[in-house]
């Protein structure tokens, strides 16, 4: 009777141990994501007419230079509320108004397709482009947005033969935004230049 008592004293026992389960490991922590890297903005510089001039002079095709532009332009148009066509961007709701936005991101890679008197045309899709005005009167260093019918910062353009108002989403106008270059394409272009230290009279300081 004895034997048959502690028999199942050691049989309770082994189950309330193993009753416990095993011992759960904890799960590594997954990591979060990693963000997108945002562009280095010195690692840009403006295309300027200096450098135009000497790119021209080295013999370096305009139109195989990667340019970028150094603000976002939103592009937008009011659509007609009985109508859902929307060609370039996508809708959204204004006052009410349903509107076609088409948004170029700071820093968009864009290529020369055609080189006038007075600026560049740069596109940053297939089918469309956009003048970048080099003048006297405006911008006689840099390459800067160009558009029709200003005011308040913004201005129109015909994007895909339709008729857009473009706004500065990260400055305060539309002409703000100009054309840059990176700083590595110049370093290995192998622009010649140098700064002359002029001349100075005799017995002159």
């Amino acid at each position: 009777m004895r034997q048959i008592f502690i028999l199942f004293a050691v049989v309770f026992i082994g189950l309330l141990t193993g009753c416990g389960g095993p011992k759960k490991t904890a799960q590594p922590l997954v990591g979060e994501p990693k963000r997108m890297e945002m562009p280095v903005k010195d690692e840009y510089v403006p295309f300027t007419k200096d450098i135009y001039q000497k790119l021209l002079a080295n013999k370096i095709d305009l139109k195989a230079v990667q340019y970028f532009v150094d603000q976002q332009l939103v592009l937008s148009r009011n659509l007609d509320n009985n109508k859902m066509e929307v060609v370039n961007g996508v809708i959204k709701m204004s006052n009410g108004n349903k509107v076609d936005e088409v948004v170029i991101p700071i820093y968009a890679k864009g290529i020369c397709e055609l080189v006038e008197g007075d600026g560049l045309r740069i596109s940053f899709e297939e089918g469309s482009n956009f003048k970048f005005l080099n003048s006297k009167a405006y911008s006689p260093d840099n390459f800067i947005f160009a558009g029709a019918n200003w005011k308040d910062g913004s201005c129109d353009i015909d994007y895909k033969n339709l008729r857009y108002r473009v706004n500065c989403g990260t400055c305060g106008s539309a002409a703000d935004a100009k054309l840059v270059v990176k700083q590595s394409f110049l370093d290995n272009s192998n622009i010649n230049s140098r700064t002359l230290k002029g001349r100075t009279v005799a017995g002159g300081l």
